[in-house]
């Protein structure tokens, strides 16, 4: 559940760790008995909330990375590493030596939660001894010396939120304190804050990461996206959601959400518009077409591909 708190909170109620028993069961079992025999690679995105303070965090991901999948799985995990330093250790241990399995952590680093030492000492944990080294020589040279500890099944990203544009400044300086180990840092920026950051400074970041390529999107109203390729979004300049009302969208195809009390639905972000049912109590079949879009407002940059249609 992402989004508003009280409605975090008056949505999760009913949820338990059964009925997340349920849910994974019934996950795993589309898996094995559907998705298996269609798919060689799978993408799992476990978001929050803090999913790695649920109690039962590290069962889900063991049930999901045990699982009889012929291909590979990637797990990707949203945290801000409140979690206790023990549950990365763990996590370093489930990922060793499994073939086909590998799991990233997009970390993002909040001052509430943690402090920068702390947040660090827990990237460390999770990126042990796996540096990223460009030179492939070096690199080779470097994983045979430490080849017995590396996990290369692991991978850490980290983001740092940036809510007024003084917090640039900061973020500059906390990516320093992480190239000792190897870790770039990118810039979050946030939303629905009383504060705001400038355009200006959104069109910095955008030329300070090399985002900006030849292909320029400008939409009806005037707002205008920078992109990588033709489908996907990397940066909004704007603060507003794209309106995909009368689009043609893939979504549900090759990507599907469900939520902490079963709700299933085909996109993430239009969830009211997307119902496909309820995976504790219903019968889901899994969409086969490509549909038209309803909604006025979505936040999807990359789940999902979506076209004009007359």
């Amino acid at each position: 559940i992402q989004g508003n708190r009280k409605k975090h909170i008056e949505d999760s109620k009913g949820e338990s760790i059964e009925k997340r028993e349920i849910i994974c069961k019934k996950i795993i079992n589309i898996i094995e008995s559907e998705l298996d025999s269609k798919y060689d690679y799978l993408n799992i995105y476990l978001v929050g909330g803090e999913v790695t303070i649920l109690p039962d965090f590290l069962e889900i991901v063991e049930k999901i990375v045990n699982c009889k999948f012929h291909g590979k799985i990637k797990i990707t995990v949203t945290s801000n590493l409140s979690t206790p330093i023990n549950v990365l250790k763990k996590i370093n241990k489930i990922f060793m030596n499994k073939k086909n399995r590998k799991i990233r952590i997009n970390a993002s680093y909040y001052k509430e939660f943690t402090n920068e030492d702390e947040f660090i000492d827990k990237i460390r944990v999770l990126n042990k001894n796996n540096k990223y080294i460009k030179n492939k020589i070096i690199r080779l040279i470097y994983r045979k010396i430490f080849y017995k500890s590396i996990n290369e099944n692991v991978r850490v990203g980290v983001g740092y939120p940036l809510c007024t544009d003084s917090d640039y400044d900061k973020y500059l300086e906390f990516q320093k304190k992480l190239k000792k180990y190897f870790v770039e840092a990118s810039v979050i920026i946030i939303k629905n804050y009383k504060t705001s950051i400038s355009t200006d400074l959104k069109r910095k970041i955008v030329d300070d990461n090399n985002l900006r390529k030849n292909i320029k999107v400008t939409f009806e109203n005037g707002e205008i996206f920078y992109c990588t390729n033709n489908n996907k979004i990397t940066l909004k300049i704007d603060e507003d959601g794209f309106n995909p009302n009368g689009y043609l969208c893939d979504s549900g195809l090759y990507s599907i959400s469900i939520d902490n009390l079963g709700n299933v639905a085909r996109c993430t972000t239009c969830r009211k518009e997307t119902f496909i049912g309820n995976i504790i109590t219903d019968n889901i079949k899994l969409p086969a077409e490509k549909f038209i879009c309803s909604s006025n407002k979505c936040g999807c940059s990359y789940y999902s591909v979506i076209e004009k249609v007359n």
